[in-house]
């Protein structure tokens, strides 16, 4: 940091020094420069509890709440960060996340002295956001004038995991006059960035979640004779669930109406499909995963199905679309023929140990 000497056209340095050397404290000092000025840490938050004492004995160093109603844990370290600060505030963010709305006005009336109906009249004047939402996120804000390079790697890898955690550094300096200036930096996520950062983060998230799902509900709109094929190649496929699924398709396909889960658990059960019932359930929940992944849209478009589950992983009932009704069947007899070469497709039941 420089001071400028207009006059002579000059900058004059004033250097960096640490709190140590200054024999500042972080819980006496810093501690109180933050909860009287949290705007030095780059946004409007109000600080609702101070040295907090968790359940374990230990205590958070501040608590605050931001415009949009998430809890904010800050956590500070005076000169260096140390290798675990962020496991830490994890932590107390973990503890905090089961805060009701009640606990939090108590804690900001202790904090401020005085009762909770005014804690609370402060705090919903305070957010921008419905009073329901308060806490519904939590936050973590790491302050201290370095950081460890193994918290700066764990913080970057934690915001890739949706984990909302922030550096900030704060720098002391120490002119000729004796005066002390305090320079705040946030060096994660950098502010001029914060906008590009959040946008990769949630394309990231999309596409990791896009990843890691095979659900759909799409369905084919094949003509018969190659959706017949598609049919054929299902039930011929070499795989354990081949012949459970076979048994389901001959259980639902024996009338043209809707079956419920539990006729055809039962009829899993009596084809010997599992060892017990509940066995034969779990089976049945494997068959409805695979008619809802995304490579079979063909399937959906030859079984018909109600869900109770917001995915639609758990089936309340099957039925073969009418029309389709005669070339289930048609695949089922062509199949059994190639099926009855092979003395391992009986084996519906994984073997026990």
């Amino acid at each position: 940091m420089y001071r400028v000497d207009i006059k002579n056209k000059k900058l004059i340095e004033i250097p960096a020094t640490t709190y140590s050397e200054l024999n500042l404290r972080e819980r006496f000092d810093i501690q109180e420069w933050i909860a009287g000025t949290p705007e030095i840490l780059g946004e409007p938050l109000m600080i609702i509890s101070k040295e907090l004492i968790l359940p374990s004995g230990r205590r958070l160093d501040l608590l605050a709440v931001d415009k949009e109603g998430a809890l904010v844990i800050i956590e500070l370290k005076r000169d260096n960060s140390g290798s675990d600060v962020e496991w830490q505030a994890i932590k107390y963010a973990s503890y905090c996340s089961s805060f009701s709305h009640d606990e939090i006005y108590k804690h900001f009336a202790e904090y401020l002295g005085t009762d909770g109906d005014d804690a609370q009249v402060k705090i919903e004047g305070f957010i921008n956001c419905e009073p329901e939402d308060l806490n519904q996120r939590q936050r973590i804000i790491l302050v201290a004038k370095e950081f460890h390079s193994e918290v700066i790697s764990a913080v970057l890898w934690l915001r890739e995991s949706e984990i909302d955690i922030e550096c900030i550094r704060l720098t002391p300096y120490f002119d000729q006059k004796g005066e002390l200036f305090i320079n705040p930096e946030i060096i994660i996520p950098l502010p001029e960035a914060k906008d590009y950062i959040q946008k990769k983060e949630s394309k990231q998230k999309e596409l990791k979640q896009s990843g890691k799902s095979s659900f759909s509900l799409e369905k084919s709109n094949l003509e018969p004779d190659e959706l017949k094929n598609r049919i054929v190649e299902s039930l011929t496929r070499d795989s354990e669930l081949t012949p459970r699924f076979r048994a389901f398709l001959e259980i639902i396909s024996q009338e043209d109406r809707i079956y419920n889960r539990d006729e055809v658990k039962q009829g899993l059960y009596e084809a010997g499909v599992g060892n017990d019932i509940g066995q034969s359930g779990r089976y049945l929940s494997n068959i409805s995963q695979f008619l809802t992944k995304k490579s079979n849209p063909h399937l959906r478009q030859v079984v018909e199905f109600e869900s109770g589950g917001t995915h639609g992983e758990t089936k309340d009932n099957y039925h073969i679309v009418s029309e389709y009704h005669d070339l289930i069947q048609q695949a089922l007899e062509e199949t059994s023929r190639e099926v009855s070469k092979e003395p391992q497709a009986n084996n519906l039941v994984q073997p026990t140990s």
